[in-house]
């Protein structure tokens, strides 16, 4: 069902006529829909008073798009000759802008300009019916008869090497019941380049007198000396029957019939596009040529530069590794100094304590000593009981002591954590400093290298 209706679809488009076709596919482009529908808007004075610009709308999001043309005039000859970018929607642009303006019966002449003062060519171009490939044909190419009272005449290569300037690709000859007919043919190439050659060799047979005319009415077939006078022409179709007439199958002459226009004006029209499109393309090759030396010169200076530069931060690095090295072995030299101070410190507070603590200890033990030399038992008694006593108090002291002690440790403890956790948080601080000013250089540093002008 869906491909019954495709091909309807495609019928109905195969009958729209061309025009309408172009149409269609032109005003789906939404520029040209809108430039258009603003002609729609315009009445015929309008559209040709002399101060109105336009825009081209093939010209959209190209080189051509800021471009103003005062007046359809400039704009439909632009749209005619542009030949670099979308040829094919400008030739588009300008048929239907012609005939949309013909329709409304006026035409692309500014207001003001005076109607009817020239009339040049008509409109439609004057085309006839070429023989193809292009042909000259020769006469009088026989040279006399054999013994068989047969004529021959000139071979192939004999014909090309007497018109050599002339570029043609292959020579024929026409025969028949009586040998050589003294008629033959200059095949040039089949495009337009051998089409001109065959014109020109034409034009040169013309000038010299010996064509067409001359050859049927006033044929001198001797020069004085003996030699034949060759005479030359573009042959029609009647001449290349009568040239076949004794020529059957594959020995035929082969030839068609075209339109001039069709094989060469046209041809030379698109050949002259695809060569301002080749030149286009060539500048444009130089162009990115000369770009991409201008980039590689920059890449190569921008390497260069990239390599000094890290072979510098590669230097500095070092350094800075050096530096950190001394740093560190002059911190661990300190650390290590102020470690041992400590120790020695711990020692000396050690040993004061054992200083302090020992005539604690050598007291007790004499006045067990004394105890023990009491010589009676009640002053043994009395004296273990003052003994005791001091003991006592001896050890609430030290109780109280300790006490003390253990509240100075406790208080040095903190005072210790506190200074070590304000070391660590000047120490946190200090990097943050340095990772901030690291960050801020390496964008400087950055910048710069983008802000470099590239030579």
């Amino acid at each position: 069902m869906l491909e019954l209706k495709l091909r309807m679809i495609m019928m109905m488009w195969e009958m729209l006529p061309e025009m309408m076709r172009k149409m269609i596919l032109i005003l789906a482009n939404s520029m040209m829909m809108k430039f258009f529908e603003i002609l729609d808007s315009l009445s015929v004075e309008e559209i040709n008073e002399p101060a109105r610009q336009w825009h081209c709308p093939a010209c959209q999001d190209g080189p051509g798009a800021i471009d103003w043309y005062r007046g359809l005039q400039p704009l439909t000859t632009h749209a005619k000759t542009v030949g670099a970018k979308r040829v094919k929607l400008h030739r588009e642009l300008a048929e239907l802008l012609e005939e949309e303006l013909r329709r409304r019966g006026t035409s692309v002449v500014p207001s003001g300009e005076v109607f009817g003062k020239w009339n040049g060519l008509k409109e439609e171009e004057k085309d006839h019916d070429i023989i193809w490939p292009p042909m000259v044909l020769i006469m009088n190419t026989w040279l006399e008869k054999d013994d068989n009272e047969k004529w021959v005449g000139m071979g192939n290569q004999e014909l090309l090497d007497c018109f050599h300037n002339y570029a043609a690709v292959k020579a024929r000859h026409s025969y028949g019941p009586q040998g050589h007919r003294g008629m033959s043919v200059l095949i040039f190439e089949s495009n337009p380049k051998g089409y001109l050659e065959a014109e020109r060799l034409h034009k040169h047979f013309i000038e010299q007198g010996t064509d067409r005319y001359a050859w049927e009415h006033r044929h001198v077939l001797f020069h004085p000396g003996g030699k034949r006078q060759l005479y030359g022409f573009l042959p029609g179709e009647e001449d290349l029957e009568i040239f076949n007439k004794h020529s059957p199958g594959k020995t035929k002459l082969k030839y068609e019939i075209r339109s001039f226009h069709e094989m060469v004006v046209t041809e030379i029209r698109r050949m002259t596009e695809d060569n301002q499109q080749l030149v286009y393309l060539k500048d444009k090759v130089v162009k990115e040529q000369r770009h991409a030396k201008k980039l590689e010169e920059s890449f190569g200076f921008v390497s260069e530069k990239l390599r000094k530069t890290m072979k510098e931060n590669q230097i500095v690095r070092q350094r800075t590794q050096m530096q950190h090295e001394q740093n560190k072995e002059a911190l661990d030299f300190q650390e290590q100094f102020f470690k041992d101070q400590m120790d020695l410190m711990h020692e000396e507070i050690k040993a004061k304590e054992e200083e302090f603590e020992r005539p604690q200890q050598d007291k007790r033990e004499k006045m067990k000593q004394s105890g023990a030399d009491s010589s009676t038992a009640h002053d043994k008694k009395t004296r273990l009981e003052d003994i005791a006593k001091l003991i006592q108090l001896q050890d609430e002291e030290m109780k109280e002591f300790v006490a003390e002690r253990e509240k100075l440790v406790r208080v040095h403890e903190e005072k210790l954590q506190e200074m070590k956790k304000r070391h660590w948080e000047e120490e946190l601080e200090l990097e943050k400093e340095f990772n901030a000013r690291l960050t801020q250089l390496m964008g400087k540093c950055s910048q710069e290298q983008v802000d470099q002008p590239v030579n």
